[in-house]
Parts: structure tokens; sequence; C-alpha cells
């Protein structure tokens, strides 16, 4: 059964390594990676290709997220019994892992990938729906009063990181390693996200990145 296991979490992240996005520009005859932020994302998507193409790259990195894990939760202990020794909570945090790194450093486009907010989002709502719209409402707030993504996802893996943190509170004493598991997965997938906007971050200080209420931008 650990074959079972270690095949899963593999093929989690081959899931979350499907370029949605870059599929979307080819199939309009461009790069993503070469248009608007340069990135392969849902937002760039939505940008450079417009709504109708970036709405399904969002849906769909959203469902590679949650599919996995929800499949990890759900269905992988009728599949492999009693986990061969595995500690459950173990392999549902490697899955939640294994599908965000996936989108990030796709193997597919050279491990370079998108910063990984749509299929986080989906991952969150799987695993914990709390922390999730916990780190959504903060998205969405943010969004309706700058119109800046870059800053709303920022905040919000920020949130979700103290979403986490309060839901799984430390034990004194006794078995903390469930605790520990989600709050590791909660801090540093936030992290890495936060990671991969910092050129946003260097263009949010600059005054130049780009907003949704900005008559000026493209």
């Amino acid at each position: 059964m650990t074959a079972w296991i270690v095949l899963y979490i593999a093929a989690s992240y081959l899931v979350g390594a499907v370029p949605f996005g870059y599929l979307a520009g080819r199939c309009r005859g461009l790069d993503l990676r070469k248009e608007g932020s340069c990135n392969i994302g849902a937002t760039n998507a939505w940008r450079v290709l417009g709504w109708r193409w970036g709405a399904p790259v969002f849906a769909l990195d959203f469902l590679k997220g949650f599919i996995p894990v929800f499949g990890a939760l759900h269905w992988l202990p009728f599949l492999t019994g009693d986990s061969a020794g595995w500690d459950f909570n173990t392999v549902v945090v490697l899955v939640c892992f294994a599908v965000v790194l996936g989108h990030t450093y796709t193997c597919f486009l050279g491990f370079k990938g998108g910063k990984g907010v749509a299929t986080t989002a989906g991952v969150l709502f799987a695993l914990n729906p709390a922390v999730a719209c916990t780190a959504l409402a903060t998205w969405l707030v943010l969004v309706g009063i700058f119109g800046i993504v870059s800053l709303a996802s920022i905040l919000a893996a920020v949130a979700m990181i103290v979403a986490g943190w309060w839901m799984y509170p430390l034990a004194e004493g006794g078995d903390m390693s469930p605790q520990v598991l989600y709050i590791a997965f909660f801090t540093l997938i936030g992290l890495l996200v936060i990671f991969k906007h910092r050129s946003n971050m260097a263009r949010l200080f600059n005054g130049t990145e780009h907003s949704f209420y900005s008559k000026k931008s493209k």
C-alpha cells in the first residue's frame, strides 16, 4: 500500500503541474510567459486573454488544487487501508504541498510556474473551508478597495497563515504533530505565495503595479 501513497503524492504533483494558463495562451497563439506580467497564472491569463479565457483558467487551477486534496481526505483511506503505517495527516499535508509545488514549479515548463493563488485556494477549500473563507474574504475586500490583485493575494496569504495558527493552536504538552503539520503547511505555502509575488511587491513600492481602477492600465 505504500506504493499507492507514493504514486498518489506524485500524481498530485503532476496534476498541479498542468499549466492551464500557458495552454490557454497557446490556444490563442500567445506565450503568457512573454505577455502582461509574464506569468502563467489566472490573473495574467484574464488580463491578456480576457475573462472568457481567464475565468476557465482560474477554475481549472482551483480544481487541480481541490480535487487531489479532497481525494486524499475522502478516497485515499479506502485505497490504502491502514495507510501502511503512514500517518494520515502526514499524507494529507504531503499531497497539499505536492499540488501547490506542482503549480508553482511545474516540470512541464522548466520548473517555472504560476504564483499559486488559485491552486492554493482550491487546496484550502478542500482542507479547511474556514481558513479558505478567511483568506478569500481578505482577498475580496482588498481587491474591492484597491483593485490590485497582487496586493490582495499577498495579504490573503498573510491572513491564511494567521488563520491557520489560530485554528490549529499548539497544545501545551501531549501529541502536537497534527497541529504542527498543518501550521507548517499554512506558513510555508503562505510564505511561498508571498515570495512568488516579489516582483509585484517591487512594483507596489514603486507605485507602478497594475490596478483594475487605473484608466491607464492595460
